[in-house]
């Protein structure tokens, strides 16, 4: 859709993955800046997708489509760590670097000069200023600036500022002093997704921990920062007010008067041995070991179904576990350009499933906090079923990345490294759903803030008080990015 604006608009939201549509679109947060008056535009890399159509115009949002035309160097995406990050000291990035490492000659190649790059870093600064003047080349692009230019608006917030367009649109409303705003769709994108190419005028944190990380990364100052829970799991406390689980349960062909384990998915990249465990959980289903009434629902994650990160082997394998008490939940993905494209149907069966298990395995997901928002325990499996794997290529390394390693320390999660950990735990939880009740709490909190289901609510109103405020002046704004000392 190609809107000619000549009008100011209020507030233009910048949406490049599928995770973020689902949190400004179907909470209803554009909904109510439009029902304070506010115009409200929604840029994406695919305005053809039916979501965002749908979503937007029933609300009279205007949708956009950017995709710059300069070329996206992917050897400057995978440099940027080496000059900008701490990747030894982050389980997170130095993954990243091991797997380029391994992958071909070429990708080895520059693996090996951005490590040398890095070394240098501690003994020579400069090394690390010049390339964050290098990167300008990659940000400053006229077409970009013509674009904000076109949609014209008062305040521009990015959801996800390492994606490189959205990089691109954020630097460059910053450039033309326009207000902005980061409002993250996830909790692992400042600690585990590298460095910011662009920062912002004010921060919309989900709880505790993500304030303190953009004053820990960025060092932003904490009046600039509002904390205010997470808009898309307002529908968690909806859920736990007035749920309705059996229709989704008996859809699946599930008995919706007997209890279920819910099994979330991750990557093979993450967990590549977590298809066995899916496996031998289902085996003990159906052996009876957690009681004759106990069902399964294993639910693969988006990038277990499509993108790079896919393994469809597992698919079949899924699908030869089904039986009476296992089966499987796909998510509903929409064909669509923006990555993890969801319709809007698929997170309130996600709530009503998960606050009705009694328990959720995963090995490291946002799916924990989900869990956690209805109060149902989590389960970490933190082990590659019969497998000893190298640390670096086993499922135990999530429990460090930076966010993990923090949620799992408020001890609300219990971690399983073995097949007779997860099968202790499981039975605890299933006879004693309070089990670790209090640090449940204590952890959800530190990553949502209030689980009152005014998340949404209160994002508004951070929006509305920052369109409130002076634009501050380019002399005034603090365009150096800090790096934290290698």
């Amino acid at each position: 859709m190609d809107n000619q604006q000549s009008t100011k608009i209020d507030i233009c939201y910048i949406v490049s993955h599928g995770f973020a549509a689902r949190m400004v679109l179907q909470t209803g947060l554009l909904k109510r800046l439009r029902a304070e008056g506010k115009s409200v535009a929604l840029v994406t890399p695919d305005a053809n997708d039916e979501n965002l159509k749908l979503a937007c115009e029933g609300e009279g949002i205007l949708l956009y489509e950017f995709r710059s035309s300069k070329p996206r160097s992917s050897n400057y995406n995978r440099m940027r760590k080496y000059f900008l990050e701490d990747i030894k000291n982050n389980v997170a990035l130095w993954e990243k670097y091991l797997w380029e490492r391994g992958f071909n000659l070429k990708r080895a190649l520059f693996a090996y000069f951005g490590y040398t790059m890095y070394q240098l870093n501690k003994v020579f600064p400069f090394i690390r200023s010049g390339f964050k003047r290098y990167e300008r080349q990659f940000l400053d692009v006229p077409e970009a600036e013509d674009f904000i230019k076109k949609i014209n608006p008062r305040l521009v917030v990015s959801t996800y500022p390492v994606a490189f367009e959205e990089g691109i649109l954020l630097h460059t409303a910053n450039q033309l002093n326009i207000q902005t705003c980061i409002h993250l769709l996830s909790w692992d994108n400042i600690s585990c997704k590298g460095h910011f190419p662009a920062l912002a005028d004010k921060y919309i944190a989900w709880g505790p921990v993500m304030a303190g990380e953009f004053e820990e990364y960025y060092d932003i100052k904490k009046t600039n920062i509002r904390k205010c829970g997470v808009p898309h799991f307002d529908l968690h406390h909806q859920v736990k007010n007035k749920p309705d689980i059996a229709p989704f349960i008996e859809k699946l062909g599930l008995n919706p008067s007997k209890p279920y384990l819910f099994f979330a998915m991750s990557s093979p990249v993450f967990a590549p041995c977590e298809i066995d465990i899916v496996e031998h959980l289902a085996e003990q289903i159906d052996a009876g070991v957690f009681g004759e009434n106990m069902q399964l629902i294993a639910r693969p994650h988006p990038q277990n179904v499509v993108g790079s990160m896919a393994d469809l082997t597992w698919l079949g394998r899924l699908d030869a576990l089904v039986s009476e008490r296992v089966k499987i939940d796909y998510p509903q993905l929409v064909d669509s350009k923006l990555q993890w494209s969801m319709k809007q149907s698929d997170m309130i069966r996600l709530s009503n499933m998960l606050y009705g298990a009694a328990c959720c395995i995963n090995s490291g997901s946002t799916v924990s906090i989900d869990s956690f928002m209805v109060d149902t325990p989590a389960v970490i499996t933190a082990f590659d079923a019969h497998e000893k794997r190298e640390y670096w290529f086993s499922a135990k390394r999530v429990t460090d990345f930076p966010h993990m390693k923090k949620f799992l320390s408020f001890g609300g999660a219990s971690v399983s490294c073995s097949f007779d950990e997860l099968t202790a735990h499981l039975k605890n939880y299933i006879n004693n759903p309070k089990a670790n009740w209090e640090a449940r709490q204590h952890a959800r909190y530190m990553e949502t803030g209030e689980n009152d289901g005014r998340a949404t609510e209160r994002v508004c109103e951070a929006l509305l008080e920052i369109l409130g405020d002076e634009k501050l002046t380019q002399k005034n704004r603090n365009t150096d990015i800090p790096v934290r000392s290698i």
